[in-house]
């Protein structure tokens, strides 16, 4: 994008201080005053421990320019835009550019408890065998993460492929209306986020919103293995299920095969059948690549040349990062957790040869549902790990249902000893899986 401030404050309803250039072009936008660019708009966002506000007048002093809404920045000197609220025009701006400057661009949307940036990476992955493709960038999927995803999208790509997320009622309706996905991948309902909406069935309601702009000739792309999914009724939608499994599916897996350097599969993508070998552990990630060869049948990219794409995908590093230290394996996972993803993870774990040690802490945001949520991750510790060591309040159910196998249980302000017992128990020869919600902080013990 590339617009004026004045056309900025009249896409969004707002005005310019008195002594504006509406003239002045910005190209992006930032949030972090630290991270300063005079060619971007700077947002004065409200969060829950700083305001944005409070730092418009550095970043105006600084040549910058930038979009409150506190009107007593208008006294300040500088180019200044004032709307009644930065989140929302930010979401206004993205709705006007995705209907005008990319209307004719197809977007791919991305949602689910679980999964989402392994597919969004995957999907953008093969597409970019024959398309010029945009995308999410890490997992900026919020209400301020995603307008700024569509923004930056260059006019000129054949297309693009944006991530989702929401943790409350009504969020994915208002990020919907600035990505209008013309096909939308809903990967799974899993329990993350119950705490604020409710019940499973409500999660489900929640990310069908994604396609709820969408129009005629969308698609939805779904989990054909979620029953909840598969049973719903789709009135006016397409609809496409994918499964690993089931071959009553419009697109499924056979064959899969599982090895020490990752696991290969035939996809059958409505009725075309081609050979993938990923370079990545787990058969978890079968779907993911079915999503991604799915999305490249409806866009017309070759599968062959797809698939090819998708044989150079790696982890980025913050979910299931595997390596060698010290003379054992690392599975670095602590980004996120759920107990879809504790499966997944476990399942790697449980291919491992060597003492398997399974370094697991608490899942958050599961609301009620948190204790037996937490005592099912036990069960499915027993057959993938030979050593438990749990970590932090709700992870102690863990340990007590994991039976049969050697358990070590620290509270969460037992860090330290954490790390000093790893230290100690971890020996050359060990595969450790460390898995925990990002909140838990769990890299830090990491050995």
């Amino acid at each position: 994008m590339n617009f004026s401030l004045e056309f900025i404050s009249k896409v969004c309803n707002g005005r310019l201080a008195d002594k504006t250039n509406g003239d002045r072009c910005v190209v992006g936008f930032y949030s972090d005053s630290r991270n300063a660019d005079t060619s971007k708009l700077f947002l004065a966002l409200k969060g829950e421990r700083v305001d944005g506000n409070d730092f418009v007048s550095g970043v105006l002093q600084n040549g910058g320019c930038a979009i409150t809404d506190k009107e007593e920045n208008l006294a300040l000197d500088g180019d200044l835009v004032y709307v009644n609220d930065v989140r929302d025009a930010l979401q206004t701006l993205a709705t006007y550019y995705r209907n005008n400057e990319l209307a004719h661009i197809p977007i791919i949307g991305i949602t689910g408890s679980v999964g989402k940036t392994t597919t969004k990476d995957m999907v953008a992955l093969a597409l970019s065998a024959e398309k010029t493709v945009h995308k999410t960038q890490g997992n900026s999927n919020s209400q301020i993460g995603l307008p700024q995803t569509v923004l930056a999208t260059p006019t000129d790509s054949d297309c693009a492929v944006v991530e989702l997320g929401m943790s409350m009622p009504g969020e994915m309706i208002r990020i919907a209306e600035c990505a209008r996905p013309s096909f939308s991948i809903i990967t799974n309902i899993g329990y993350s986020h119950i705490e604020n909406l409710g019940s499973r069935e409500a999660i489900r309601d929640e990310k069908l919103k994604i396609s709820a702009f969408s129009g005629d000739h969308s698609y939805l792309i779904l989990n054909g293995s979620e029953p909840l999914l598969r049973e719903h009724k789709y009135e006016n939608r397409e609809t496409c299920f994918v499964s690993v499994d089931d071959t009553t599916c419009d697109c499924y897996a056979k064959n899969i095969c599982e090895t020490k350097n990752g696991v290969s599969f035939t996809a059958v993508i409505y009725h075309r059948e081609v050979e993938v070998t990923l370079n990545v552990l787990g058969k978890h990630f079968v779907l993911n690549a079915l999503f991604a060869l799915t999305s490249a049948y409806f866009l017309d990219v070759d599968l062959v040349k797809a698939t090819n794409a998708l044989s150079t995908y790696e982890s980025d590093g913050r979910r299931q990062h595997i390596y060698e230290n010290n003379g054992h394996t690392v599975i670095s996972d602590c980004y996120n957790a759920s107990p879809e993803s504790m499966h997944a993870s476990l399942s790697v774990l449980a291919s491992a040869k060597g003492r398997r040690i399974a370094v697991l802490g608490d899942m958050l945001e599961l609301g009620s549902e948190s204790e037996h949520l937490h005592r099912l991750v036990g069960e499915y510790v027993k057959g993938s790990a030979d050593v438990l060591v749990a970590y932090g309040e709700m992870a102690s159910f863990i340990a007590e249902s994991a039976k049969g196998i050697e358990v070590y249980s620290f509270g969460k302000d037992e860090v330290e000893s954490l790390k000093s017992f790893l230290e100690s128990f971890v020996h050359a020869g060990d595969t450790v899986l460390y898995k925990a919600s990002n909140g838990m902080n769990l890299g830090r013990v990491i050995v």
